[in-house]
């Protein structure tokens, strides 16, 4: 198969990259490297005596990979710069697990794309999480329930962002557009629905089977990112964030959330994370209060979009 990289919007050959810029070079081998491997903090379980679990391929070593791909092109030194970044980084990479295309099952889909109000569905589960955290128990359980209330908060905000997504894609196609274009999501069009228009196929039937392949593509698609979330949000459909949404506080948190699933509660330098009713009182406001203005934000769109489509409708029809 022919390896083809973009560069600066043009389609360059992997033997054509000897004939283009250092800079470049380094470009196109750490995005092919960070399309391809993670670090094992982002997706891989952890067991205390063993470390990482490579469930989705590995461990990889970026000097192998790198090597392997790119030593007959591109002069070794730059190889060896990117080998020490991304070494200070991690050591050992898994596989990416966004490639992984069959990670969630049907019932997955059915509950994402039947979620009618997935903000309402949020604030029951962090009701459920206060709830819980006022429960009285031992010492040690209660340090053990609170990291797992923890953890809850950020899986109950990933799925309002993927949920509050799915539901509002399907409202207009400028949107779909939008997110093909610009929401930096890695959909492809299947064979299957590539071979529809010659079938005979109704264009309500292409549509509804290429809207439904999109959302397969969403669903499986990294939410992980509270500043790539709402950076897929704006380039969608618009939203305008403002400086006092505590997303990089999230971000704080999404990491310490990867420490206790995934580290098994230690940090990367071996230190125990410890969570307290003061954290995660502090997460469930930061949690609440981007839930809801990522929530308005998104019902502010839609409202406008709906005026404008009338006063469109108006000026060409006279109603």
């Amino acid at each position: 198969m022919k390896i083809v990289f973009n560069v600066n919007g043009k389609k360059v050959p992997l033997k054509s990259l000897r004939y283009i810029s250092k800079a470049d070079q380094l470009d196109v081998m750490r995005k092919w490297f960070y399309e391809n491997f993670e670090n094992p903090v982002e997706s891989c379980p952890h067991d205390s005596e063993d470390g990482y679990i490579y469930i989705y391929g590995g461990p990889y070593e970026a000097s192998e990979e790198l090597q392997e791909m790119f030593s007959q092109y591109v002069n070794e030194k730059l190889i060896e710069d990117l080998v020490d970044e991304l070494n200070a980084e991690c050591y050992e990479w898994s596989a990416n697990s966004n490639n992984i295309n069959d990670w969630y099952d049907d019932d997955l889909y059915d509950a994402v794309t039947s979620s009618e109000k997935p903000y309402v569905k949020f604030l029951e589960n962090i009701n459920n999480i206060k709830e819980l955290s006022k429960g009285k128990s031992e010492a040690q359980q209660k340090e053990h329930l609170l990291g797992l209330l923890y953890t809850n908060v950020i899986t109950a905000l990933e799925t309002l962002y993927v949920e509050l997504f799915v539901k509002t894609i399907e409202k207009d196609d400028i949107y779909v557009a939008n997110c093909i274009e610009k929401g930096k999501i890695e959909f492809k069009v299947s064979k299957d629905i590539a071979a529809l228009p010659f079938k005979g196929e109704t264009i309500e039937k292409m549509h509804e089977e290429l809207l439904k392949a999109i959302v397969d593509c969403l669903i499986n698609a990294s939410w992980h990112s509270t500043n790539k979330v709402v950076e897929r949000y704006k380039a969608t459909f618009g939203i305008q964030v403002q400086k006092n949404w505590p997303i990089n506080d999230i971000e704080a948190a999404t990491l310490i959330r990867n420490h206790l699933v995934h580290r098994g509660g230690k940090d990367k330098d071996g230190n125990p994370v410890t969570i307290t009713e003061q954290s995660l009182e502090q997460l469930l406001d930061h949690a609440i209060a981007l839930a809801e203005k990522l929530n308005e934000s998104v019902d502010d769109v839609i409202k406008a979009k709906e005026q404008s489509d009338i006063v469109a409708s108006i000026a060409k029809y006279g109603f």
